[in-house]
């Protein structure tokens, strides 16, 4: 488990994470069982912050390190939160690439999806539609995040990409430079 649901939407949800240092990468996929029902999500963005939400952390103008052994109690006040794009689901040994029937319920485990639930996901390209217009903020960045993360689960992940970026130009209607924009920010090895 990295996180826990706190909020719930259609299209999204938050999660705190199980320690505030620890929080999954930018575009990176994860699920969340609810029963029968397993609903996967990318994730869009991350929010430390002090703990009782109103107080701003100080700084103290010292290494982590330092921090770390003079005053470990101020990282028990921490907490971090991250959002999450939902993008389809799967049901009975299926995988929908849309939203579920239902939202999710707080209090859910959140956790990272395995290599073959995140292959499984990015060969339905209906989830760079999700990305794109994820209300959590810039499309492009997380669009681009998730093809990189994606795209090393794929046997030929060059070929993945001409594949994704082929897709994305029709969704961008045939904006080539937005899809540029998107495709220079996959810089895999």
């Amino acid at each position: 488990m990295i996180g826990e649901i706190i909020e719930s939407r259609t299209a999204e949800f938050v999660a705190e994470a199980v320690r505030y240092d620890q929080v999954p990468a930018y575009g990176s996929f994860v699920r969340v069982s609810d029963g029968e029902l397993r609903v996967y999500g990318i994730v869009s963005g991350a929010y430390t912050g002090s703990l009782d939400g109103m107080s701003k952390a100080k700084a103290f103008f010292k290494s982590i390190h330092e921090l770390k052994m003079e005053q470990p109690q101020i990282f028990e006040l921490l907490r971090t939160e991250f959002s999450c794009v939902v993008v389809g689901y799967a049901q009975d040994g299926r995988y929908h690439p849309y939203y579920p029937p239902i939202h999710l319920s707080l209090h859910l485990p959140v956790e990272k999806a395995d290599d073959d639930e995140v292959l499984l996901i990015s060969q339905h390209l209906g989830f760079l539609e999700k990305t794109l217009n994820s209300p959590a903020g810039n499309g492009e960045e997380l669009t681009a995040a998730a093809i990189r993360m994606a795209a090393r689960f794929h046997p030929d992940p060059r070929e993945y990409i001409v594949r994704v970026g082929r897709e994305l130009l029709k969704m961008l209607n045939y904006d080539t430079q937005r899809l540029k924009a998107i495709l220079e920010r996959v810089d895999i090895a």
